[in-house]
């Protein structure tokens, strides 16, 4: 698994080795036909598709590796 997921499977979740995840918050949605949704850079989530669907993530950043101080 990558470095930056989340170890926790939502669809089965393990209370007792992840007890606080009974408290998160989160924001539920079910897109409709043509819709796309916005998830702002490091904002945590997890994607269930209830029909055949396409995802896109790109991932940049505005560090510039070349550049001296």
């Amino acid at each position: 698994m990558l470095c930056n997921s989340s170890q926790v499977d939502l669809d089965n979740v393990d209370e007792r080795e992840f007890p606080e995840v009974k408290d998160l918050q989160f924001l539920d949605c079910i897109l409709e036909e043509g819709e796309m949704l916005y998830i702002p850079p490091k904002w945590w989530h997890y994607v269930r598709s209830l029909t055949t669907s396409m995802s896109v993530s790109f991932w940049w950043s505005d560090y510039d590796s070349s550049a001296t101080s």
